[in-house]
């Protein structure tokens, strides 16, 4: 008889839970809205080898950079480019496929990176709005 009664009570809390699942289920495509732009971050960290001519002072430079592109197809508002632990851009409206650019170039090369991240006033898919770079290549130890 006890076991009657989880058995049912069971049943009941499970029954309940997919009716739950499934009219959430139904409702998600109508609230569902398309995205109106992605923003996605971009960078690097390039050393190069002065051009024959140049003063010996500025044989090699490094420039580091960092861009934020919108690829959606509406404008992105109040769009920021932040370096970690430096400069900063801002934008009140990031049109599509316009970008907005941090670069800095330094004499000599040597170990560097440069991270960063954009956000906007609206929300976007986030997968791609954090980067990190850097001109050192890790290798594995051969024995």
């Amino acid at each position: 008889m006890k076991n009657r009664k989880v058995a049912r009570g069971v049943a009941a809390i499970a029954a309940s839970a997919g009716l739950a699942a499934a009219g959430i289920m139904a409702a998600a495509p109508a609230n569902a809205q398309a995205i109106p732009f992605n923003l996605y971050v971009n960078g690097g960290v390039e050393c190069k080898f002065a051009q024959p001519g140049q003063p010996w002072g500025d044989i090699w430079t490094m420039t580091r950079w960092m861009t934020v592109t919108n690829s959606g197809p509406q404008a992105a508002p109040d769009v920021v480019l932040q370096e970690f632990a430096g400069q900063t851009r801002y934008a009140k409206s990031l049109g599509p496929g316009e970008q907005l650019r941090i670069e800095t170039t330094w004499a000599g090369c040597w170990p560097a990176s440069i991270s960063g991240y954009t956000h906007s006033s609206l929300i976007d898919p986030l997968h791609d709005n954090v980067g990190y770079w850097a001109n050192v290549e890790i290798r594995d130890v051969v024995p």
